[in-house]
């Protein structure tokens, strides 16, 4: 509901000394309190009024929880009062505040039914709120159609009563008598044209001061609150995150209404924590992260998976992001992109549970070379990722550099080795489309800020070298980091101005000019992949800009009109090496929040000339003003993250027997009977040229192996992985783009006996192989579209380069280990193989 413009009924009042007063709500009943102060901070917004004799504070509070996932999946927030006489003398006080039924339906015609209880415990009051006709998974104007609504307040406030009733008639009770008929009308009706309220009110008796604030509950449940495609196809229904402690929404209401308190005390720590660190920048910056964060929270939903008898999964953590503001998108992997900071600053957990279902739905999508742009279009359903070609570049670096700024934050190794297949083919899609990515465009519409993008897809590659080597994959970090280093040194030539005094918004068009914010990933992963020259650069030719631009800032390209990005802004300004410049940025955007003239709340893309909006309303994206507070964030060392044999193919569901082709061995051996089928042969072979004799090929239909792309060993292992080939492995059937993922990576073995026999007993999952070397094109069709039996045609030529050479040394050298662990072992070969 974050963003929509839609009115959705909610009325506070109080009444001193028997006169009523306004503090929330635009009806009739009550003279409207005088409001005399307003502070907004992270997780609060107070308003201090004056109501006649009583001084009175308004808290709403929407707790940010980053460190208890199960109180932060919990969706309902507070509002609170307080009063203090002015003038030193007591006052009979009452106050009351009710919701509508259009907390229930973006469709206003819709009928209600409704209900007053008390929880089974009796420790909470409650309205409880639904639809006659809920629609799964639904929206209308931007309202859900399927949950229920309550409206709530703890027990221990003794004198509370309630009704449910016609607007006029409950406001007006209230106004009379100071209480309220402890009724409900049994007419279920249509949400307009007329109104129902669900009140409750205390009446405080006659006081100098309230003792504690009086507190309601609003929240909106729906259970389940995701539909989610697995990548097997299966539907999961998943789960609140709150399941896992709570078993009923009575027991929900019942913990969240008797926890103001506390809830308030965490609220005010994690305010001080994070307007302390930000002032440390700016006031003004303070001011914008206080006004961003519950926006760019409020996006998100924490599930869990169920197990097969109904009971909750509890490890089973995903979470999952509407694209609010914008569309309906799910996970939209630009925007979480835009919000990581945030993430990576409150608790980078979050981060890596957005990742994971973005992440499991494209495992087994070996023939897609590059990242989705999220996993469906139509939330809450999580139908599976959605591919655009034209982003391919934008999206496949957005997930790399994402996944390594969570590993560092978090030190969670096993993430990356989980996933590691999927990223090396979207960092192979890099190495071959980032430079020159002329198709290319991002999400905000943009295609001519060729440099911009470029500069984030070789950023991708490089993180992808810093994967490789957390996970002591010394060949692949040097393979990616050779690769982007490359590449970096290419587009320096091309993204620089002719006179060098700026970096160009699209390469050899010297009028263009561009943020460039995607230099913050280098920043944000500590890289220093970058000179410090070029920033410095940037930094000079920004500021000679923003010292004409308009008070709301810089568009985000000389290309793309006078639109600004609050996200892109706020990356550009993190890395801005002269602190003027950066404070300018930051004021341009407390301008533009500052000066909001829409009826729509912090917009994320705006028009920098009049400061009109244009989407991102309350958005996830709003995250990205968190670019200062992460870069504070200290690295973990990364662990956890040696690579099974397995891991990330067993969750596509993908299983291919080998034994057709090393004839009995047992899959869970696969590699070491494919590595002893291609010694022998080659040995025959070779015995047989000497003899004079030409090797005959049994002719038959070519065999693809789908083995997976690495095998069990440990980063500390003194293999040393192998350097992928394109060419053909030398025999029948099996090409290089099955062999450098499957046994070309030589991944094979454990060096002890036990640690073979404990691989006999495992059942081993391989996922397709794909084409992964430097090569790889932009293509979208499928592995098979490749002949096996042909060198693969990236440099237009037939022939063999040194490093496809290096490579299958590598190779030979690999086996010649195998063979060495096989014999000292004693096993032998299989009995088809033995030479006669």
């Amino acid at each position: 509901m974050q963003g929509s413009a839609s009115v959705m009924g909610w009325a506070g009042k109080i009444r001193v000394n028997g006169t009523t007063y306004k503090w929330l709500g635009m009806d009739g009943s009550g003279t409207p309190a005088n409001v005399t102060n307003v502070q907004v901070t992270p997780t609060r917004t107070i308003f201090v009024m004056q109501a006649g004799p009583m001084n009175v504070t308004i808290t709403f509070l929407s707790p940010i929880e980053p460190n208890d996932l199960v109180k932060q999946s919990i969706p309902f927030s507070y509002v609170s009062v307080e009063a203090q006489s002015l003038d030193g003398n007591s006052y009979p006080v009452q106050v009351y505040s009710d919701i509508s039924a259009e907390w229930a339906s973006g469709d206003r015609s819709s009928q209600v039914r409704w209900s007053n209880s008390n929880t089974d415990t009796g420790n909470s009051i409650y309205h409880e709120i639904q639809l006659q006709s809920p629609q799964e998974n639904t929206e209308i104007a931007n309202q859900a159609q399927d949950g229920t609504v309550y409206y709530a307040m703890s027990t221990s406030q003794s004198r509370i009563t309630w009704q449910i009733d016609l607007d006029a008639t409950t406001r007006n009770a209230f106004q009379t008598n100071g209480v309220l008929g402890n009724s409900q009308s049994t007419a279920f009706a249509s949400i307009s044209p007329t109104f129902t309220v669900f009140a409750l009110a205390v009446d405080l008796g006659t006081i100098q001061s309230t003792s504690s604030p009086i507190t309601w509950s609003v929240g909106y449940v729906r259970d389940p609150t995701i539909s989610y495609t697995t990548p097997s196809g299966a539907i999961q229904k998943r789960r609140p995150y709150y399941a896992t402690q709570y078993s009923t929404i009575n027991r929900v209401i019942d913990a969240f209404t008797s926890d103001y308190s506390a809830a308030h005390d965490r609220a005010v720590a994690l305010d001080q924590k994070i307007m302390n660190a930000a002032n440390s920048i700016s006031s003004q910056y303070s001011d914008i992260v206080s006004l961003a964060m519950r926006q760019a929270m409020s996006s998100m939903e924490i599930t869990v998976g169920t197990n097969s008898d109904g009971s909750v999964a509890p490890s089973d953590l995903k979470i999952f992001m509407k694209d609010t503001g914008t569309d309906h998108r799910v996970n939209p992997v630009e925007h979480v992109y835009a919000a990581f900071p945030m993430f990576l600053y409150l608790n980078a957990t979050i981060g890596g549970a957005l990742l994971e279902p973005l992440l499991e739905s494209q495992v087994s999508l070996t023939g897609q070379q590059f990242a989705a742009v999220d996993i469906g279009n139509g939330y809450p359903a999580a139908t599976g990722s959605e591919a655009v070609s034209t982003q391919g570049v934008e999206q496949s670096g957005n997930m790399l550099i994402m996944e390594l700024a969570y590993a560092r934050i978090s030190g969670d190794g096993a993430f990356l080795s989980q996933y590691y297949n999927t990223s090396k083919r979207w960092a192979d899609y890099l190495v071959s489309n980032a430079l020159k990515s002329e198709n290319q465009t991002n999400q905000d519409g943009d295609t001519s800020d060729l440099a911009n993008i470029a500069l984030k897809g070789i950023i991708g590659v490089k993180a992808m070298a810093e994967i490789a080597h957390a996970l002591g994959e010394n060949a692949d970090a040097a393979e990616y980091g050779n690769q982007s280093s490359s590449l970096l040194s290419s587009w320096l030539s091309l993204a620089t101005s002719s006179g060098g005094s700026r970096l160009l918004g699209s390469y050899g068009n010297q009028q263009s000019w561009t943020l460039m914010y995607n230099l913050f990933a280098d920043k944000l992963l500590g890289l220093d992949f970058v000179a410090q020259s070029v920033l410095d650069t940037q930094t000079q030719y920004l500021g000679s800009l923003l010292a004409t631009a308009p008070e709301f800032g810089l568009p985000i390209d000389s290309e793309s009109g006078p639109f600004g990005n609050t996200a892109w802004t706020m990356f550009a300004s993190a890395f801005m090496s002269d602190n003027n410049v950066r404070n300018n940025m930051i004021s341009n955007i407390h301008n533009h929040v500052n000066s909001n003239t829409s009826a729509q709340i912090f917009p994320e893309r705006y028009n920098t000339t009049d400061n009109s909006a244009r989407n991102g309303f309350a958005g996830p994206a709003l995250g990205g003003v968190f670019s200062h507070l992460a870069l504070t964030v200290a690295n973990q060392t990364i662990s956890g993250g040696s690579l099974v044999g397995g891991s990330q193919s067993s969750k596509s569901g993908s299983s291919t027997p080998v034994g057709a082709i090393v004839g009995g061995v047992i899959g869970g051996l696969a590699v070491v009977g494919v590595a002893i089928f291609v010694i022998i042969l080659r040995k025959r072979r070779r015995q047989q040229y000497e003899q004079g004799e030409k090797p005959e090929l049994e002719e038959q239909e070519p065999h693809h192996p789908t083995l997976a792309g690495y095998y069990p060993h440990s980063p500390s292992s003194e293999y040393t992985p192998v350097a992928r080939s394109d060419t053909t492995a030398g025999f029948a059937g099996v090409g290089t783009a099955e062999m450098g993922m499957g046994m070309g990576a030589g991944r094979c073995c454990q060096s002890s006996s036990k640690a073979r026999e404990a691989a006999l007993n495992r059942t081993h999952h391989y996922a397709p192989s794909v084409a992964t070397s430097s090569n790889v094109g932009s293509q979208t069709g499928s592995a098979s579209s490749r002949d096996p039996l042909s060198p693969r045609s990236g440099t237009g030529s037939g022939s063999i380069s040194s490093t496809d050479v290096l490579g299958l040394r590598a190779e030979v050298e690999n086996l010649r280990r195998v063979m060495q662990e096989i014999r000292a072992e004693r096993l032998e070969p299989p009995p088809e193989y033995v030479e006669e």
